[in-house]
């Protein structure tokens, strides 16, 4: 009990912490949305129905937490159509999934058997590359409902766990394989369906003829789980394995189906069917997954996911072994959430919220229901490193040219909408005969269906789509004037800030002026006015006396320079004399010459260096 006051607890908290957002598309879809689909690196959301498809681009991150435009209650997002006028007025869309092997490429599954390959990363608009023929091509609404009735028709297609195949379910339990390495082929030649596969064993039925969803489980480096659902809420695990025949047109794989497991749905009393509805397959964890269904949701556990691998790595002797541990446990079925009642509402949207591991439900109603998945094992998932590839754009008159002609207007769709799809003929009858009583009922009957189908029915439709598209504009009128009106505030915060920073300057740059004109005034008064201190005065008279000093060793100095030169030039004089008398001189002569030569050099020497000594005491240049 403490437990669980502690989780919800922490729930309450988490919803305070982090409140809902509403994301605002500039281009709204024009059709009834049933489902949404994000991206797996989260940028993208994918918005279709039976109608259309809506690509909306959700912006970036910034602020504080990361939250979208920093926190604001409501998101604009860039949004745009697949297809439009195609969508809308030709076909259906059973079923919309991102290219296992790339975050800018959508597959698209359409009621006329066929799949269109989209790059939606393309810096001009989203664009369809390839279109793949998977079954037989109806012409017409005719051949298209004959399709659907012999269950020819594809209704849900799902990507292995290895994203190298494609695994298609047809409504008869048809399941065709395809690759998915059509991003980097360029070949125009079709691409190659394997199938349909080979179930064992084999059943008269094959396994439900109205088959309505197909999901894949396990990891790539063992087998694969794959779960078919039919329309009766029968599901089917089957296990894909390589197909062991030896016939010339096999198709490589295999479907063995393990075991079936019926749900206990039973609808409320108001909804006349009872035997036939939709049932769509989520994966939860590494060994469960979700069933929605118009009675509720279910979850199912495999606990055969905890042994594929043992049974992938096993040798020939341990393969008995294992196949009968696995076949010893069963699946086991929970029903989570039940609408059953005639005061429910049934599910429209599921979820896994990670990392709690709880289930989102969402009603008709718009009520949020959370439910716990019971703590089975959780395997860790490793996020692979994907890289977006590009093909190769054309050029770019021609795709500026199909952009303008993908482009619907609004008049467009309520132009289809209105349109009549039977003429009205022109009434010629014999004037002079009445008609009987049965005859006028027959026709009034005729007149009165033809009037509700082609003109109330459409009229009503055409209303509903003028009123979803005024709520659309009002909403985003309400929100461009909440936000102009937020913008002309900040702009008039900003202006008063703005004025106020340059009273602020203004203010600042008198005052500093006013500093400056003090600090000279200062320094005026100091040096015009100043009295001395006695140990400056005591300074002042050194300085003096060694200026005095200074002048007399200078005289000194250059009177001994004088005289040194004066002996330089009478000693060159007398060398002069000497060599013009050119009388030998004895020895001792020339002795005593050369001491008092050396002698006289020896003074003048010494006289010079006390000069420098003096000098640089008393700092003389």
């Amino acid at each position: 009990m403490d437990n669980e006051v502690r989780k919800q607890s922490f729930r309450w908290h988490y919803n305070r912490a982090l409140p809902a957002k509403k994301l605002h598309l500039l281009s709204p879809p024009a059709f009834p949305v049933e489902r949404l689909t994000s991206s797996e690196c989260g940028t993208r959301l994918c918005v279709w129905g039976s109608r259309g498809v809506t690509i909306a681009e959700l912006p970036t991150r910034w602020g504080r937490g990361g939250l979208f435009e920093s926190g604001n209650q409501t998101v604009l997002c860039k949004s745009y159509s697949l297809d439009e006028r195609f969508m809308y007025a030709k076909g259906e869309v059973h079923r919309v999934r991102w290219h296992p092997k790339s975050l800018s490429h959508l597959l698209v599954l359409l009621s006329d058997n066929t799949m269109r390959l989209y790059n939606i990363a393309l810096k001009t608009g989203p664009r369809m590359i390839k279109s793949f023929l998977i079954g037989p091509k109806p012409v017409g609404s005719l051949g298209m409902t004959l399709l659907d009735s012999f269950g020819d028709s594809a209704v849900d297609f799902t990507a292995t766990p290895d994203s190298e195949h494609l695994l298609i379910l047809s409504g008869n339990g048809d399941v065709y394989m395809m690759n998915t390495d059509f991003l980097e082929s360029k070949s125009p030649l079709q691409i190659k369906l394997r199938g349909p596969l080979a179930m064992y064993p084999p059943a008269d039925d094959n396994y439900g003829s109205e088959s309505c969803a197909i999901m894949t489980m396990g990891a790539a480096d063992f087998s694969t789980i794959v779960v078919i659902a039919s329309a009766t809420a029968s599901l089917y695990h089957c296990l894909l394995l390589p197909n062991g025949s030896e016939k010339e047109n096999s198709d490589g794989y295999a479907l063995y189906v393990m075991e079936s497991v019926d749900l206990n749905i039973v609808l409320n009393s108001k909804d006349d069917v009872s035997f036939a509805y939709p049932v769509h397959l989520y994966p939860c964890l590494g060994n469960t997954y979700a069933c929605m269904h118009a009675g509720g949701v279910h979850s199912v556990t495999l606990p055969i996911m905890g042994h594929l691998k043992d049974l992938a790595l096993a040798e020939e002797n341990e393969i008995d072994s294992i196949l009968s541990l696995i076949s010893s446990k069963s699946s086991a079925a929970r029903h989570l959430v039940c609408t059953s009642s005639d005061e429910a509402s049934p599910p429209v949207g599921l979820v896994l919220a990670s990392p709690l591991h709880d289930i989102l439900v969402l009603c008709s109603t718009g009520e949020l229901l959370t439910r716990s998945l019971e703590p089975y094992i959780i395997e860790e998932r490793l996020f692979r490193e994907l890289q977006l590839q590009n093909p190769a754009l054309d050029s770019e008159e021609l795709h500026e040219l199909l952009k303008e002609r993908q482009k619907l207007s609004f008049v467009t769709i309520i132009q289809e909408i209105l349109s009549r799809e039977v003429s009205q003929p022109i009434l010629h009858l014999n004037k002079t005969q009445d008609l009987g009583p049965k005859e006028m009922l027959e026709m009034l009957t005729e007149v009165t269906v033809k009037l509700r189908e082609q003109y109330i029915a459409r009229q009503s439709r055409a209303n509903s789509a003028l009123v979803s598209k005024i709520n659309a504009l009002r909403s985003l009128q309400t929100q461009q004037v909440a936000w102009k009106e937020d913008l002309q505030k900040d702009i008039q915060d900003v202006e008063l800030e703005s004025a106020l920073l340059i009273e602020k300057r203004n203010l600042a740059e008198k005052k500093q002026e006013d500093i400056k004109f003090r600090c000279s005034s200062v320094i005026r008064a100091l040096s015009s006015s100043s009295i001395k201190s006695p140990a400056e005065q005591e300074m002042m008279r050194q300085l003096e006396t060694y200026k005095q000093k200074s002048s007399h060793l200078q005289t000194q100095t250059r009177s001994l320079r004088e005289h040194v030169d004066k002996h330089i030039q009478r000693i060159k004089e007398w060398e002069e004399e000497y060599k013009k008398k050119d009388i030998a001189l004895g020895k001792s002569h020339s002795d005593t010459i050369s001491s008092i030569l050396q002698q006289q050099t020896s003074q003048v020497s010494t006289l010079i260096e006390e000069t420098k000594l003096l000098k640089d005491q008393l700092g003389v240049v």
